[in-house]
């Protein structure tokens, strides 16, 4: 994968482990059991490694969590990461792969709440799509391109334009294999510049109650990295 010169940070693990993720200032590796977080060589977008995210989220109601969090990232920037699902659930509440939260205060911990939840839901004819929730006005935002498919058990990229900006230019654009599904523009985004970025396998309600999310080759850019993996203008 050619990143190009303008990455801010990524990670491929082809260390074998979380350390391009824990390396950065209060970043967070979380999977409580009965949920994980590992990196394996079952799978991989490229090279030998990829992050395997499990959890087991039952029909009783309970959120399960598996996530790699960044937080106290750039105001503005494109983040990048390419998914596998080995295979298609049912969801019944909610299902997320990513989310980015905010701060009503940046530099209280305490205050983090949710801001745009990346969610997967299921077509009528049982297919997954992709979804964004905007937590400040409680609904989802809307498609470009309605009910956008996310593939299973084959590798897929999500990537997100987010300039965090507390006037008009704020702006959320998110790609799915390089077609624009979202594109909120002009209006304020969080009331402070603070940004937290989460990878994650998060879920209440699924059918099988086990499910995994493989996550590869995540990025921070200046310039999109795109559905080829390279750096574009």
């Amino acid at each position: 994968m050619d990143l190009g010169s303008n990455v801010l940070w990524s990670s491929t693990f082809e260390g074998g482990n979380f350390d391009e993720w824990t390396s950065v200032p209060d970043a967070r590796v979380d999977g409580i059991p009965p949920n994980s977080t590992k990196v394996s060589s079952d799978y991989a977008h490229h090279g030998k490694y990829a992050a395997v995210l499990g959890i087991d989220a039952g029909s009783d109601g309970t959120q399960q969590n598996a996530s790699l969090d960044l937080r106290g990232q750039p105001v503005e920037a494109y983040y990048s990461a390419w998914y596998y699902l080995p295979r298609t659930i049912s969801v019944g509440t909610f299902w997320l792969i990513s989310k980015f939260r905010l701060r009503t205060n940046a530099t209280d911990p305490s205050s983090s709440q949710e801001l745009f939840d990346f969610r997967l839901s299921n077509a009528r004819d049982g297919s997954l799509t992709l979804s964004i929730y905007d937590h400040r006005t409680g609904k989802e935002l809307p498609l470009v391109t309605p009910a956008p498919v996310v593939p299973v058990s084959v590798w897929f990229q999500v990537e997100a334009f987010y300039r965090n900006a507390q006037d008009a230019t704020g702006q959320l654009t998110v790609w799915l294999d390089g077609r624009k599904v979202v594109d909120l523009q002009a209006q304020p985004m969080a009331p402070n510049p603070w940004v937290e970025w989460d990878v994650v396998n998060v879920g209440v309600n699924l059918t099988p109650s086990a499910a995994t999310v493989v996550v590869d080759d995540c990025a921070i850019t200046l310039s999109r990295v795109g559905p080829t993996g390279t750096i574009s203008p």
